[in-house]
């Protein structure tokens, strides 16, 4: 008997449960159930995704602090920012515009952080102030840099401005030194040249070096004398003058004692100047009749 109650309780409750399940009421808790368990699945990836980005924004704010570190000390530092090349200027304004345009970046993100996250904590909201003053303060840091930069740009512009200015000073003074030391050096050339002409009487007399005064008078040295092919020395270093002859004899007028006509190894006369201030003070222009 109790096992047919038994049985029968058991075919009621089977019973019970199949009418619960086909009841809307189930089917519309069951419903809401499957939708909140979705929810949850999605608010756990956007979560997941959130926290994500967060680790990337907050591992780029250090890269941040330290790229505009270093352009700190780079824009900062007077003795190497007054020597910069206008190329390193450059660099540096492209780091600047960098590290800008990854401030912003970054902002966006943030604001694409805030627009999804509908029901934001009080730790949320904490830390996306946190991030946003910081990039605040680095974006502040880069206007400071890029203010330097630019004073830095114009001073480095006047510093071109004046080196040109200097260079063409420079040229200026290096072409008149030149043009100075050309006329010095032509004045020294007349000053220390002295001409010399060797030849026998006749050649003399044909190229009116020489001229008579009387059939028994001596020749002496025209006046037309410097038109002839004299040959240019400087007297300073001219000690010796081969005559190419064994006979000499110096028309032109030269003290004796500055003076000596001496054989050489081959017979022929050689002319050795031995104070050359006095042997060509009262003329530079030596005439010399050999034969």
């Amino acid at each position: 008997m109790k096992k047919l109650i038994i049985l029968g309780i058991g075919a009621s409750l089977f019973f019970l449960n199949g009418c619960v399940e086909k009841s809307q009421k189930y089917k519309s808790l069951q419903a809401r159930l499957d939708s909140l368990s979705a929810v949850q699945v999605a608010q756990n990836a956007e979560m997941e995704s959130m926290l994500a980005d967060l680790n990337d924004i907050s591992a780029g704010m250090q890269s941040l602090r330290d790229a505009e570190h270093l352009l700190t000390l780079e824009a900062a530092n007077e003795n190497k920012a007054n020597n910069k090349s206008k190329q390193q200027l450059n660099q540096l304004k492209k780091d600047v515009k960098a590290i800008t345009e990854a401030i912003a970046s970054y902002k966006e993100q943030i604001s694409k952080l805030e627009s999804k996250n509908k029901t934001q904590s009080a730790e949320f909201k904490r830390l996306i102030a946190s991030l946003n003053a910081e990039l605040d303060l680095r974006a502040q840091k880069i206007d400071e840099i890029t203010k330097q930069l630019g004073e830095k740009n114009q001073l480095l512009a006047a510093k071109t401005e004046e080196v040109a200015h200097l260079t063409e000073n420079v040229e200026a003074l290096d072409k008149t030194n030149k043009s100075q030391q050309m006329t010095i050096n032509e004045q020294d050339m007349t000053i220390h040249q002295g001409h010399y002409l060797i030849g026998s009487r006749k050649e003399l007399r044909d190229s009116e070096v020489i001229s008579r005064q009387g059939i028994f008078c001596p020749p002496i040295v025209s006046s037309q004398a410097q038109k002839a092919n004299f040959i240019d020395v400087d007297i300073r270093e001219t000690k010796e003058i081969p005559l190419n002859n064994k006979k000499a004899k110096l028309l032109s007028v030269h003290p004796a004692e500055s003076y000596t006509l001496e054989t050489g190894e081959d017979g022929n006369m050689i002319l050795k100047i031995s104070d050359e201030n006095s042997f060509w003070k009262q003329t530079k222009y030596l005439v010399v009749m050999v034969g």
